[in-house]
């Protein structure tokens, strides 16, 4: 065989090798049969049922009406009256036509009592007053709203405040300012 002959060859035997393998690899493996093992994990409980956008709405006991809207929402079947909230707007449609509306990244509703209880990022509106809060609990059954840890609020026409505790009285409209350790209370009024 000329030298010729010998690379004319050689480039075919590579030409055919390159496409045996390439065959094979396509459709040698088409008989086996893939076994892919997936596990899912149940991360749900048994004893806790799980809701999305849920909403509530009715009337306290000083005949105000409310909504309170959660983006997810679950409670424990020996416990169904106590409803657990994640991504919480309640909102208070009051008797002189203003409204108080309550946000918080978790919160717990009692749909017996109507209590509510908002934590992580609470935040209040109402008219020109706004406050932060670590933790806000409306009691319907004391008529009452209570604001607790680094509570700071602001209102346009009044001032500034900072306190650990503050308590609204719904019934007598009025607030109470604390502090859990000897520090003052620190409220700046507007003239």
């Amino acid at each position: 065989m000329t030298s010729r002959k010998k690379k004319i060859f050689f480039i075919q035997l590579t030409i055919f090798l390159v496409a045996s393998i390439l065959l094979y690899n396509t459709y040698g493996d088409r008989d086996k049969k893939s076994e892919e093992i997936v596990i899912i994990k149940n991360e749900t409980n048994l004893d806790t049922n799980s809701f999305n956008d849920v909403e509530y709405s009715g009337f306290d006991l000083s005949g105000n009406r409310y909504t309170l809207k959660s983006r997810r929402a679950d409670f424990k079947t020996e416990t169904p009256e106590l409803v657990n909230m994640k991504v919480v707007i309640a909102k208070f449609f009051l008797k002189n036509d203003t409204t108080l509306t309550i946000t918080s990244d978790e919160g717990l509703y009692n749909n017996t009592t109507f209590d509510m209880n908002f934590w992580k990022n609470v935040k209040a509106d109402y008219l020109t007053h706004n406050f932060l809060s670590d933790q806000l609990v409306y009691s319907n059954s004391n008529a009452e709203l209570i604001a607790t840890g680094n509570v700071r609020g602001e209102s346009i026409e009044k001032g500034k405040f900072t306190a650990d505790n503050v308590k609204y009285n719904l019934i007598d409209k009025t607030l109470d300012f604390s502090m859990f350790n000897k520090k003052q209370v620190n409220i700046k009024l507007i003239d």
